[in-house]
This record gives C-alpha cells, sequence and structure tokens, in this order.
C-alpha cells in the first residue's frame, strides 16, 4: 500500500481524541496544534511543524487517540496507514516494527507510572519521597473486585522475578484458581523474564488453565525484536570481543554507540546513583546489551561488568545499518524520535525523585496563578498557585518566546505550585518532550515533599 501526499485547510481537524483511527502523518509543511479535552473545551498545547510526526502511538499498536489534533495552517503532510507494518514488499523488517512497538508501550507506561507514582503519594512518606530505582521496581497488587487476578507494573527482572514466584506460590495454596497474571503495566523485561514467561506457558498449571496470562504485547514484541537481531547474526560477520572476569564491558556515564550480544558467559548489569549501587539484571547467552544505542547514540546509563569469562558480538551501529541490514528512513526516523521520547520521561523520573536542588530564590504571590521572570537569571520561569490545562496555556506562550530567543536552557521552577489538575502531567511531559525534540534543554525544580503535597491534594484544589 502506497502513502500518500494530503492537505489540510486551516482549522481542519486531522483527528480528535477517542478515535480508532491508525493512519500516521509526516508534516512536510504548516503547523498543526495538538489540544486536550477538559470539561467539554478543547484546550491548546503546543505546536508542531515540518518533520515532525503526529498519530504514530495509535499507528504502530492501535490504542486510540490521546488528543485531536487541528490544522493551525494550510498543511501538507505524508499520510501513512497502518497497513504498510504488514507489507513485506515495503522495506520494513519485522525486528524494527517490534522495537516501535515496546518503545511505544515503554513510553505509555512509563507515563502513566510517573503520573501515578505522583498522585498516589499518600502510600509513602511526602518528606523523602521515592528515588526513581523504586519507581521501576516491580509492584504486585490485587484487583479489588476481581481477588484472583494479580497486577503487575514495572520492571520484569532477574531480581523482580522471585516477588512474582512467592506471590504466585502464595495465591496457588490459597487454591485460587484460575489465577490470572496481568502484564499490562510492566514496563520492561529482561532475558530471565522473558525465561521465565516462556517456562510459564509450558508448565502444566498453564495447560490446565489454572494459571492465565493476559496482556503480554510488550513482552511479545521485545522477543521478537531480540529474536530478529539474533537472526541477524546469525547470517552476517560480526566482530566478536573476548571480556576477562571483572572486566567492565560498558561503564555508566560514557557515551557509544555500540551495542553487544552476549555469545557466552556471565554479565552483572548495575546502576550508581547518589545513595547507593543497584543491581538492575544478568546477562546471559542470547541476551542484548545496550540495545538503546542501536537507535541513538546517548549515555551510557549502567555498568556491565564480566561476572567469568565471556564473549560478545560487537555491533556498531552505524556498520550495522549501512552494510548489515536495511531499514526505511523515514521508519528509523520515528523510532529515534521515540527513543528520544522515552529518554525524555525517564529525565523526568530523575528530576522529579531525585533530591531537589535548592531554589535561587523564594517568592510568594496571592493570585491563582502566576509566572514570575527574572531579567537576571535568562530562561528561569517561576510558578506559582494552582495550574491547570487553561493556565498551562500561559507557559506555553512564554516558551515559545524563549525558544524565538534560543535560549539554550529553560528552568520551570515549580517550588511554589500548591495544586495541579490530573491531565497537566500528562500535558507537562508532552511540552517537555516537544522542547528536547527542539533542542532546548529542559529543568524542573522543586523540592520532592512539595511535589508530592501538590499531587495529593489536586482533587481538593478541583473541588
Amino acid at each position: 500500500m502506497n502513502n500518500r501526499l494530503v492537505r489540510f485547510d486551516e482549522g481542519d481537524v486531522i483527528f480528535k481524541a477517542g478515535e480508532t483511527s491508525r493512519n500516521m502523518y509526516i508534516i512536510r509543511s504548516g503547523l498543526v496544534k495538538i489540544l486536550i479535552e477538559k470539561d467539554g473545551k478543547l484546550i491548546p498545547l503546543i505546536e508542531l511543524g515540518k518533520g515532525q510526526y503526529i498519530g504514530e502511538m495509535s499507528f504502530l499498536t492501535g490504542v486510540k487517540r490521546s488528543a485531536t489534533v487541528v490544522a493551525e495552517t494550510s498543511v501538507l503532510a505524508t499520510e501513512i496507514p497502518p497497513e504498510i507494518l504488514e507489507d513485506e514488499n515495503l522495506g520494513l523488517s519485522s525486528w524494527a516494527v517490534s522495537i516501535a512497538r515496546v518503545l511505544v508501550r515503554r513510553i505509555r507506561a512509563t507515563t502513566e507510572l510517573l503520573g501515578d507514582y505522583l498522585l498516589s503519594s499518600q502510600n509513602h512518606d511526602i518528606q523523602t519521597g521515592r528515588r526513581a530505582e523504586d519507581l521501576q521496581a516491580l509492584e504486585i497488587s490485587t484487583g479489588k473486585n476481581r481477588p484472583e487476578r494479580l497486577y503487575l507494573k514495572g520492571q520484569l527482572n532477574e531480581v523482580s522475578l522471585e516477588k512474582v514466584k512467592s506471590k504466585i506460590r502464595e495465591m496457588r495454596l490459597k487454591k485460587v484458581v484460575p489465577l490470572i497474571l496481568d502484564f499490562s503495566d510492566v514496563i520492561d523485561i529482561d532475558q530471565a523474564g522473558i525465561n521465565f514467561i516462556f517456562g510459564l506457558t509450558k508448565s502444566a498449571a498453564v495447560a490446565e488453565e489454572k494459571i492465565l496470562i493476559e496482556n503480554i504485547q510488550l513482552i511479545r514484541d521485545k522477543v521478537l525484536s531480540i529474536k530478529g537481531l539474533q537472526n541477524i547474526l546469525a547470517a552476517t560477520k560480526v566482530p566478536l570481543k573476548h571480556v576477562e572476569k571483572n572486566e567492565l564491558l560498558i561503564r555508566q556515564g560514557d557515551i557509544e554507540n555500540i551495542m553487544y550480544v552476549v555469545k557466552n558467559g556471565t554479565f552483572s548489569i548495575s546502576r550508581h546513583t547518589e545513595t547507593a549501587d543497584i543491581n538492575l539484571a544478568h546477562a546471559e547467552a542470547g541476551d542484548v546489551i545496550g540495545e538503546m544505542s542501536l537507535i541513538k547514540e546517548g549515555t551510557r546509563s549502567a555498568d556491565v561488568r564480566a561476572e567469568k569469562p565471556g564473549v560478545v558480538h560487537v555491533i556498531d551501529v552505524r556498520e550495522f545499518y549501512n552494510n548489515i541490514y536495511n531499514v526505511p528512513s523515514w521508519f528509523m526516523d520515528l523510532i529515534r524520535g521515540l527513543v528520544q521520547r522515552l529518554r525524555n520521561t525517564n529525565e523526568m523520573f530523575e528530576q522529579f525523585s531525585s533530591k531537589p536542588e535548592e531554589p535561587e530564590q523564594e517568592a510568594a504571590w496571592e493570585n491563582s496563578f502566576n509566572i514570575k521572570l527574572d531579567a537576571a537569571h535568562p530562561g528561569v520561569l517561576i510558578l506559582s498557585g494552582a495550574m491547570n490545562l487553561p493556565n498551562l496555556q500561559y507557559l506555553v506562550q512564554l516558551l515559545k518566546l524563549e525558544m524565538k530567543r534560543n535560549t539554550p536552557v529553560i528552568i520551570l521552577d515549580m517550588t511554589n505550585i500548591i495544586s495541579m489538575e490530573r491531565e497537566c502531567a500528562t500535558a507537562l511531559l508532552g511540552i517537555y518532550t516537544r522542547l528536547k525534540i527542539r533542542g532546548t534543554e529542559v529543568k524542573i525544580r522543586g523540592p520532592q515533599k512539595d511535589l508530592l503535597f501538590l499531587f495529593k491534594h489536586q482533587s481538593q484544589a478541583e473541588s
């Protein structure tokens, strides 16, 4: 199926929130406006222009549209139907599609997890908050009206698997039949988790429908992408690297454009934080290490060290795409954009949950919402009062001015924000992401306890 150029006149609605249409658009000229519905009104949030994608989430995964998009000027765009993902004659490989789908689901899940974390602070110490590592651990909860259903949220890895196995044993001892495992909120999974799922699907308990497994599409997509890469390795000569025991294969903080696939050996993956070293996972034969660099060069987020001598395939990303496998450039641009959005969401995790910087100045306002600019500190916007979607429009207009001035770093000081509507968390993530894509660094300032307070009490402010 061929792509086609489409034109929209000023004011045309390209698609509406809640629709099930799946076409994606690449803007060739003109501007579109992204709007979110609130109390029956459409609130404009941000503009997108030439070269940017709209509708990619629904295109890849079939989820409903999350926003309304309207042509702000005359727009020319390339319309890409979802059927292209299944057309083998158009150059799209299954592993590339699988990677893109994994990214989409992780973006959606991590965004929701961030909102849930901020909104459910009543279960945690407001003074100290939780670290990003705590947010990404696995949580298991039982459905209020479905006691036989276990909801898994977070990262399913070698460490968190013990919690899952223990909970399954506990429920089976209580003779809960069938026991339903819901993986819809799992945002990432390592090889140990994949092996566990495969083993579970072959067990007698699953065969006899004593255990039911639901919503593991992210896991399926990740498996397909890993298998696709391994198939490429099997048919292609790729350099090998011998790694000695205790040798550091990847160092946290380094910038590299290389990915590894373990041929043999065992590797530990750990991350340094301000307070401790966190053991994240282990990698063994067949596992992919540093796969994010396959898509976009960036800073390594963890150390990878050999626990015993091993051998890894060394994949230089530039050589991989130039000489090994062909992926259409438009689809690679889409994947790169998704990776950047995921990284931006993870950065917001870090900013919200790490130790905050002290604000440069204290201020107090009487009005419901204020934005204060300080000429002595260009790019610093000090917010106060109650933030809702209509008020957020004022912030967007000031951000546009800062972008026209080519301000390299924008600081949003939210220390004195006392309440925020639920929709603003998602909207703020969208604004943050778009500014980052356009090359503007964004920092969010405000003590953790204040952020937790404002979300905890948002419902009171809305009423």
